[in-house]
């Protein structure tokens, strides 16, 4: 049995690594799922195989080294067990505790496992989802004659080199016969389990586990290269494992030290889910529920990282905001006196609700501002002005949150005769996004980042006034191209590190519109209302990839975030001495959001 719990006990280390509560699949899924493996990934195999004395009842729960169900169990699949003769063609599990990863035959290896699922009748589609994980069984069985060697570590070193040969055999094997999707896990610090942290073999343990991860990693970097048809995922249990160690009761239990099963006195503790581990290198039930958590950080990488999409649509809507307000200052009623100049500063707030699209989850946007505006009259058929303004929002979607700032310059120049007009605004701005946090649904595990871009846009619009006596009436149209730059960037974090890649953001829009003007006693007032509609959508899907990991990036396409819009705003004037202060009100309410923006104006003149 000890001999068994050694062995086996090598998956499971890989557990070490893992964290918590598994999340809810997403759009992105897996028709079925396919596994090898050691105890790490065995739902009961061994067991049936050694009729019901591996591991010992009743301190493993139904056949599974742990206290409950294992990872690969919680990941939405109802998997079968391995029985010679049975259909493969659901979702099924080959893995068997204490397997190394070679063609031993009792406990059936990894590769032996391979070679009775395919000579079942056992095939591989582009939507199956294959689990491989295996490797620590070798190296614990190495460790003592290697420790007992001359050369430690080159001894060892063969053991570790060879078991990543062999994993790295199977990937190959298991994407050259069609699968979609294969998920590769690498072995944990061994020094952090019960079993290690206070052994003189730790060193040459860890030695192993990182020898046998960089061979693991090489070789599926290559074997990734030459079968682009499957996305190879690494999953990196090694790399968390520090974190639940140093944290514990973040990841909902206490103990991650101690074993709770005692194998001397054969004595189960009271209470199995404050532990990490239930003998000296099995995770609990809570250990496991963490690595599946873990486990979905990674397989659904391409849609959680679609959340990105409200970046570029943050900075995109800022700069139709900025032209919006060019047109404004050169569209009104009032005649242009020549030789006039004035200096308008601005404050203003804004509010986003952004639907859910798909995978793209709601978010709200809060943000605010400041504008300084020179605007000159050249004639009273030409005017022309400058602006800057700076604006910063916090944005919180989903589990993704980020603040941005942004830093707008805008030229604008109008011309009118008579009761028509025309205007033109060109501007760009440089955003930049910090803070960046994305919940990962690993225990606490919040990835954070920071990255840049860059906007720009013109805005052209014309129309006309007609004179009701007393109110006047605006009858205009407008096209506005706006584009909107972010670059890619890496998350920072111990759970799947996203890479994102560059994206763009761009559209054409048109709009229609009607305006009311009036006034009485030196208070002028506004009424607004149209529609602009997208023209022409050019933005870029959201592409995600994961550090670190041969997986692919993945691209998802995102649906305009505003779409149709009715828009609406309000604002009035008043004399203030020689100045005016205005207020003024703007909504638009799109087929996915409803954006406003509300400020006060001071407009000074300067001659």
């Amino acid at each position: 049995m000890s001999r068994f719990m050694r062995n086996a006990a090598a998956a499971a280390l890989t557990l070490a690594a893992g964290v918590a509560l598994a999340g809810t699949a997403s759009a992105q899924s897996y028709s079925r799922l396919v596994v090898f493996g050691d105890s790490l990934s065995d739902n009961g195999n061994l067991f049936l195989f050694t009729g019901g004395t591996q591991p010992p009842a009743p301190f493993y729960y139904q056949g599974r080294f742990s206290t409950g169900p294992v990872f690969v169990e919680l990941l939405g699949f109802n998997l079968g067990r391995f029985a010679a003769g049975d259909s493969n063609a659901g979702s099924i599990n080959y893995a068997f505790g204490g397997a190394r990863t070679d063609l031993a035959g009792a406990p059936p290896g990894m590769r032996t496992q391979l070679n009775a699922y395919l000579g079942g009748g056992g095939t591989f589609g582009p939507n199956d989802l294959v689990s491989v994980l295996g490797g620590a069984n070798n190296i614990f069985q190495g460790l003592p004659a290697a420790g007992a060697s001359s050369n430690p570590a080159g001894a060892i070193q063969v053991v570790s080199l060879a078991a990543a040969a062999d994993i790295n055999l199977i990937v190959n094997n298991v994407a050259t016969a069609g699968a979609g999707t294969i998920l590769v896990t690498n072995l944990p610090k061994l020094s952090l389990t019960p079993q290690f942290a206070n052994s003189p073999a730790a060193p040459l343990a860890d030695y192993a586990v990182t020898t046998f991860n960089g061979a693991l990693l090489s070789g599926l970097n290559t074997v990734a290269a030459n079968q682009p048809g499957s996305n190879i995922i690494l999953m990196d249990l090694f790399k968390i494992g520090d974190t639940i160690a140093g944290n514990p009761t973040a990841f909902g239990v206490t103990n991650v030290t101690d074993p709770c099963f005692n194998q001397v006195a054969l004595t189960l503790c009271s209470n199995p889910d404050d532990y990490f581990y239930l003998d000296g290198v099995h995770p609990t039930a809570a250990g496991h529920r963490a690595i599946a958590s873990l486990a979905n950080d990674y397989l659904y990488y391409g849609d959680r990282g679609a959340a990105t999409a409200h970046q570029g649509e943050v900075s995109m809507r800022q700069r139709e905001d900025s032209l919006d307000m060019g047109s404004e200052a050169l569209s009104g009623w009032a005649a242009w006196e020549p030789g006039h100049t004035s200096l308008d500063v601005s404050l203003m707030g804004d509010r986003t609700d952004v639907d859910a699209r798909g995978i793209v989850p709601e978010a709200e946007v809060e943000g605010q501002g400041i504008r300084l505006a020179l605007e000159h009259s050249m004639s009273a058929s030409w005017k022309m002005g400058v602006a800057g303004s700076y604006r910063e929002a916090e944005t919180i979607a989903g589990p993704t949150r980020f603040d941005s700032e942004n830093f707008s310059f805008d030229a604008f120049l109008g011309w009118r005769s008579g009761p028509m007009f025309a205007n033109v605004t060109a501007g760009a701005s440089r955003d930049t996004y910090d803070d960046i946090q994305r919940a990962t649904g690993v225990g606490p595990v919040v990835h954070t980042g920071e990255t840049e871009g860059y906007s720009r846009g013109v805005r052209v619009q014309g129309g006309t006034w007609f004179d009701m006596g007393g109110i006047a009436l605006s009858p205009r149209v407008a096209l506005t191209w706006a584009s909107t730059d972010v670059d890619g960037y890496i998350e920072n974090g111990v759970a799947a590190q996203y890479a994102y890649e560059d994206r763009t953001v761009e559209g054409l829009t048109g709009e229609v519109s009607l305006r009311a003007e009036g006034g009485i006693e030196g208070v002028t007032f506004y009424v607004e209302g149209g529609y602009r509609d997208s023209l022409d959508d050019s933005s870029d899907p959201v592409g995600t990839g994961i550090a670190g990991s041969p997986s692919q990036v993945l691209y998802r396409e995102v649906e305009d975030a505003m779409g149709g819009q009715m828009l609406a705003q309000v604002g009035a004037e008043v004399d203030w001495g020689p100045a005016r202060v205005g207020l003024g009100l703007k909504g638009r309410f799109g087929d996915n959001a409803d954006s406003f923006v509300g400020g006060i104006t001071l407009r000074m003149p300067l001659q």
